[in-house]
């Protein structure tokens, strides 16, 4: 009884709190009453969802995801450009999923479910079900509501890709009827592709969760009701505002535990809900300590994060299909109980997933259409926190000697790419998963820290900030962020962004030759007027050197000419053309020239052919050890095209 009045006193102070505070427009309400059946891996569920046409135009009919119907069948979109498999993981054809609408209603008014119908508005795939459309009686007037009340049973698959069951353990995400988004005078309400994240509008949830007394649950928001019921069973009611998604776990071997974290600058209060599986027990310290970290880092660097809770879901052992995943407030990690301590998995994955709470959820992106503006910018996030935290030249690995970061390993992933997808593309229309994630992740993060080290740390902090700070919890495109970046910077960056968005060409500056000739006396017969070279007894030198862009994307360089006696010279070149010489007379001769010396063009794909030191005369080991790594960075080279 004391703790219901407690929980009831923190539902009516968050309530009157929220209430006024609103940080998005309500576009959706969801009051969802939902109940486990273990023993059928099912949730029943009864939908009330209130709907703002947040337009100028009259709408005639509502469309909805359906996403658990993506694992209906080996014929839906999902199954087939997956091939049953996600991540390494494989799908269980015994343990089918899908969502079954069974009731469709206005509320108080007419029944809708006869007028249910599937389509597929991105592929045509008959046998795909993850989109529905619902005829309306009567059009809804611009900035006027809808309320629907819908029933529906939501049978899980056994998880291999995101949502699903292992055991007693559930990850219930993607799993109600979810309306799409009425977007450009038109419905965006894309089918579930595999390689896709989710788009949705924001506004409250209040979800009503029923399981077996036994099970720790954990769910998306705060916790403001908790019940006993007579038939053995517990409910527990989470509610909040200013998202758009809700997601759910539930297994009897979760140990949860409860921290209070908070920041002065800027000011965080929120509480950390860790569900740990049993068997994992002794990644405790790891998990939490690097969630802080996260918090810290987002919320010093974009904004603080403005929620009560946040809730890290440890996955059970084999059901690591739904680790790695995002949802507002709630996010999954993964770990498993021999992890070494210098192997930083579990924190990378922990402070990336947390990142997704502001590009995925606070910065509500198309991640249909333009999944680098999530995907990209968090693990640009991601590398800088982790640097920050873990080591700049150790962020990934630190064990027996061997030290990675994560900047390296995202720049592997783009040196060996070839030339199929730009960064900005449909999600599900790149040429294949590979190709998607370069793009989505490793090229774009590349692409800002590139865009950072050409403004500067300051300005791109500020670009960075601004762009968070004026379309969180609001819908951005691509063109909004470059629009934020030339605002800020005060400078046109279309040449920048029109390339490295919109070509799949890679970026790649050499320093194409290096030699120094000694310049020859004069001989013949010469008038005393003549200006001539060499006339003195002193050596001159003609030294040169080429720069070469061998890639098709352009940004403009620095060279950096070091001679024998230890002068230097920085040179400057637009990038444009496909070679630019440069020529010293000296008394000495050119000892090294090196393109982009100070490796702020981190999207430039080859390292190696950017330097290059003056030939010795004599055959030596070096000049066979430096002809043996040209000839092998040239097969390399040739392999990624």
């Amino acid at each position: 009884m004391k703790k219901t009045l407690m929980l009831a006193l923190v539902w009516f102070f968050v309530f009157t709190q929220l209430s006024f505070a609103a940080l998005s427009k309500h576009i959706v309400d969801y009051r969802i009453k939902a109940k486990l059946i273990p023993e059928e891996k099912a949730v029943i569920g009864e939908e009330i969802l209130t709907w703002l046409n947040d337009s100028d135009e009259f709408v005639s009919e509502l469309q909805f995801h359906l996403y658990l119907n993506a694992f209906k069948n080996n014929r839906s979109t999902f199954i087939k450009e997956s091939k049953g498999v996600h991540q390494a993981f494989k799908l269980d054809k015994e343990n089918w999923g899908y969502l079954e609408i069974r009731k469709i209603q206005i509320k108080d008014g007419p029944d809708l479910t006869s007028t249910i119908e599937y389509i597929q508005p991105d592929d045509g795939n008959k046998d795909d079900q993850t989109v529905i459309k619902v005829s309306l009686p009567d059009p809804v007037p611009p900035q006027e509501k809808i309320t629907l009340f819908i029933e529906f049973y939501s049978k899980l698959p056994k998880v291999f890709a995101r949502s699903g069951f292992y055991g007693d353990f559930f990850m219930v995400g993607q799993w109600f009827p979810k309306i799409g988004v009425f977007w450009n005078g038109k419905w965006n309400c894309h089918q579930y592709h595999l390689h896709t994240n989710f788009f949705a509008d924001f506004g409250v949830y209040e979800v009503e969760i029923t399981v077996p007394e036994e099970y720790v649950v954990g769910a998306t928001g705060l916790r403001i009701k908790e019940l006993e019921n007579e038939d053995g069973t517990k409910t527990y009611t989470h509610y909040q505002e200013d998202i758009h998604d809700f997601a759910w776990t539930a297994c009897p071997d979760f140990v949860e535990f409860r921290e209070k974290y908070s920041l002065e600058n800027p000011q965080v209060s929120t509480e950390m809900i860790l569900l740990l599986h049993r068997s994992h027990l002794n990644q405790k310290d790891r998990y939490l300590s690097s969630l802080k970290n996260g918090i810290e880092f987002y919320s010093q660097n974009y904004g603080a994060y403005p929620y009560p809770t946040i809730t890290l879901v440890d996955p059970a052992p084999k059901a690591s299909g739904a680790g790695g995943m995002e949802y507002p407030t709630l996010f999954t990690s993964m770990t498993f109980w021999a992890m070494p301590k210098g192997l930083h998995l579990p924190e990378m994955v922990t402070i990336h997933e947390f990142g997704h709470n502001y590009w995925y959820g606070m910065i509500g992106s198309n991640e249909f259409e333009e999944a680098w503006l999530d995907e990209g910018f968090n693990t640009y996030s991601e590398i800088k926190a982790m640097e920050k935290y873990y080591g700049e030249d150790r962020s990934m690995t630190d064990m027996w000697g061997l030290k990675i970061s994560d900047f390296i390993l995202q720049r592997f992933q783009v040196i060996g790419s070839g030339k199929m997808d730009p960064i900005v593309k449909n999600s599900w229309e790149f040429y294949n998963g590979g190709s998607y994630s370069m793009n989505t992740y490793s090229k774009a993060a590349l692409m800002l820290l590139t865009l950072e080290n050409h403004l500067g740390d300051g300005v791109m902090s500020r670009i960075m900030r601004t762009y968070f700070e004026r379309w969180k919890f609001k819908h951005p495109t691509t063109q909004d962020f470059v629009e934020v970046a030339e605002e800020v910077s005060g400078r046109d960056l279309g040449w920048f962004f029109d390339q490295f968005l919109y070509s799949p060409d890679k970026l790649d500056y050499a320093i194409g030759d290096l030699k120094s000739i000694l310049v020859k006396k004069p001989e013949g017969i010469f008038e005393e007027s003549q200006n001539r070279e060499g006339k003195s007894q002193e050596k001159i030198y003609r030294n040169e050197v080429v720069v070469v862009r061998k890639g098709e994307l352009i940004f403009p360089q620095e060279i950096l000419i070091v001679f024998e006696k230890g002068e230097e010279i920085w040179e400057k070149w637009d990038g444009k053309g496909r070679w630019r010489r440069f020529v010293y007379f000296k008394p000495y001769k050119v000892k090294s020239a090196h393109v982009d010396p100070e490796y702020k063009v981190v999207l430039d794909v080859n390292f190696i052919n950017n330097s290059r030191i003056l030939k010795p005369k004599k055959i030596s080991i070096l000049k066979y050890a430096l002809s043996l790594m040209f000839n092998f960075q040239s097969i390399l080279s040739f392999v990624s095209l």
